[in-house]
Order: C-alpha cells, then structure tokens, then sequence
C-alpha cells in the first residue's frame, strides 16, 4: 500500500510540474494562434483534474475508497501512458530541433515509466485486496452462500 501511495505522489507531482509549466509556456508564447493555445491549455488541464482527483484517493476524499478499488488509477496511468506514447512519437518524427526531442523524450519517458509502475503496484494492491476480502469469514457476511 505504501509503495502505491509514494507512486501516486510522486506521478501528481510530476504531472503537476509538466503540465503547470506547460501552461505558463503557452501562455507566453505570443507566436501560438488562439485555437492552439486553447487546445494546448485544454490538454493540460485535463491532465491537472485527473491527477488532482487521484490524488483525493490516499487522502480518503473520493468515495472513501482507497487505493486498489478504484479505476481512477486507471484512468490516470492509461491517459498518462496514451498521451505520452502517441505525443512523443509524433514529436520524435517531426521537424524539431535535437534539444527539444531530448527534452520531450525525457517527459514522456518519466511520465510513462510513473504511470506504467503506478499502475502495477494498483493492480497488485487490488488483488491483494480482492484476496483477502475473499479469505475474511467477515467479508460475506449477511450473504446467502446455500445457493
């Protein structure tokens, strides 16, 4: 449980670190048509929500549910890992200067490799959960186990 509560921290720190900086870039640069900048504010945001709503889960504010039986993990790591993966290759083959794919390949990189250990250590917890939730006498309770 520990472990998948550090990873949580640690991937809404860093979502909120790209993601924040992102959008004071966009803000900035006064060469972005409008569209651009909006759909470029709108995906960080995106980003921003889905982290801040994770991040209620250890702190128990989210259907006071923790860790492991929830898929807002899930959804968290996916887009996180979807994102990167699909952006990062787009910007690796298009024409930018070497410093800006390293920059970006270094971001989808810590991005996907958070979010892919996140997600394990989830599934684990949720398995480990769902076992022993299985194993309690307590847990089935009240149900009708004659059919």
């Amino acid at each position: 449980m520990q472990r998948s509560v550090r990873l949580l921290w640690l991937l809404v720190a860093w979502t909120a670190v790209v993601w924040v900086g992102r959008i004071r870039n966009l803000v900035g640069d006064d060469g972005l048509a409008g569209g651009d900048r909006a759909w470029g504010i709108v995906v960080a945001l995106l980003f921003l929500v889905l982290a801040a709503a994770t991040a209620t889960l250890p702190l128990g504010l989210w259907h006071r549910r923790p860790l492991g039986s929830t898929r807002l993990v899930v959804i968290f790591c996916l887009w996180t890992i979807a994102f990167w993966s699909v952006r990062g290759a787009g910007m690796l083959l298009a024409d930018h200067e070497v410093g800006f794919k390293v920059v970006h390949t270094v971001l989808a990189g810590v991005s996907i490799g958070l979010a892919v250990l996140l997600q394990r250590a989830d599934r684990a917890l949720a398995a480990g959960v769902a076992d022993s939730g299985a194993a309690d006498p307590e847990a089935n309770r009240g149900v009708d186990t004659d059919r």
